[in-house]
């Protein structure tokens, strides 16, 4: 989710009445998103074509072009551009006719500090968050910063057939337990700390044990608890960002061997890249890489999906919990507050299952209960199906960019007096 910009780009026309344009009525409202980018696994591509779907699905005209500013409209745009500059002049222009939507998927820490300097001061400028987690550093440091919280989505096409949920089918996958996701090599985790000054290598550690020991704990605090006790002043945003890029990178790792390892005996395939080659024994397989446009096939080769969280983020879930769930795997999560917001987790509706992350064994407890119990597996998947089904296609968010799109366009374009 590293991605930078990259053109071109495909506009998308909104509809009369959608919610909030009200403002904006009688005019001729066009949307642009960024279809191209740099990310690994092609994530924020395949993000933006979804999302473009999306809102063609819900009835948007899709016309080829770029704002030239005159006519009022949004910009759409995942993570980080390059420069300030690769945002479209007619979005920079003083006075101008059209908003920019800027979809962080990642934390706050990976904006470009210089970048976001600047976009933060346009009026027409807003940022979307799927995420929560770290949200106060952005008014710290930004104050003039709006933003508004859009969850995750995924596209309809990742939901499987209900008829691929039943029992059956349900008990025909190839393997048991299914784990998706990459993780940095023991050199690339070496690269990335001995690119920072040696003194802050034992701070690195020390952070990373105690958040693997308190799950629950944000980076931002661990960085104050650590380096805060060291007589290191630590609201410094290049020396927090470099550190955290480190400190997730080694604790990622850390954690997801440890949860994969904890398996061991159990029919698990890993689908991801090569670092995950050496860990994979015994029963434990590697499956392969894979793009994120063909996660969800690949989910759907398991019973079971251990469906962890981003370990940048203690408590929000991202899209990976929902392909699990379209793909009607029953899925165990991290036990987050944000999850606990969105799904049922208890009874005959639960929706998932979650486990404590602070035991080491809670994971395995809780497969194995799923394993003994196929219809009780069986039924969460596809409880879990339906609610993402429902209620968390790209296709639920559009309202919001469109309501977060019209405040922003109402904060620039003032009625002239008569």
């Amino acid at each position: 989710s590293d991605g930078r910009l990259n053109q071109p780009l495909v506009s998308l026309k909104i509809w009369a009445g959608s919610p909030r344009l009200a403002d904006t009525s009688g005019m001729d409202v066009s949307v642009w998103i960024a279809r191209r980018y740099d990310s690994r696994f092609s994530l924020l591509g395949a993000m933006a074509d979804q999302l473009a779907q999306a809102f063609a699905e819900r009835g948007f005209d899709v016309p080829d072009g770029l704002p030239d500013g005159s006519k009022p409209g949004l910009y759409i745009f995942f993570n980080m551009p390059p420069a300030i500059e690769a945002l479209p002049a007619a979005v920079r222009r003083p006075g101008a006719r059209v908003a920019a939507i800027q979809i962080l998927v990642d934390h706050p820490l990976a904006l470009d500090a210089g970048v976001m300097d600047q976009t933060a001061k346009l009026p027409n400028f807003r940022l979307a968050l799927p995420s929560l987690d770290g949200l106060h550093l952005l008014r710290l440091r930004w104050p003039t910063l709006r933003h508004g919280h859009m969850p995750h989505g995924i596209p309809v096409s990742a939901v499987i057939n209900e008829s691929e949920c039943s029992p059956e089918a349900f008990a025909n996958r190839p393997h048991d337990v299914i784990l998706a996701g990459s993780i940095h090599t023991e050199q690339e985790v070496r690269d990335i700390r001995w690119s920072l000054p040696p003194q802050t290598h034992p701070w690195i550690d020390e952070m990373v044990e105690l958040m693997a020991a308190e799950p629950a704990m944000p980076y931002e605090q661990a960085l104050d608890l650590v380096c805060g006790s060291r007589g290191v002043i630590t609201g410094n945003w290049p020396m927090a960002a470099a550190l955290w890029r480190a400190v997730t990178a080694a604790l990622n790792r850390e954690r997801r061997i440890n949860l994969a390892k904890s398996l061991q005996g159990l029919d698990v395939a890993i689908f991801g890249n090569d670092a995950w080659k050496e860990i994979c024994t015994g029963s434990i397989t590697h499956a392969g890489n894979i793009t994120y446009s063909t996660i969800s096939e690949s989910l759907a080769k398991g019973r079971i999906c251990l469906a962890w969280g981003p370990t940048q983020f203690p408590h929000t879930f991202s899209e990976r919990l929902l392909l699990s769930m379209a793909s009607g795997c029953a899925s165990v999560a991290e036990e987050r507050y944000m999850i606990r917001q969105h799904f049922t987790t208890h009874g005959d509706a639960a929706q998932l299952a979650t486990f404590d992350p602070r035991n080491p064994s809670a994971a395995r407890d809780r497969i194995e209960s799923l394993l003994a119990d196929p219809d009780r597996a069986s039924k969460l998947a596809s409880n879990g199906r339906a609610e993402v089904l429902e209620h968390h296609l790209w296709r639920n968010r559009v309202d919001l960019l469109a309501a977060l799109g019209a405040e922003a366009l109402g904060s620039v374009m003032k009625p002239q007096p008569a």
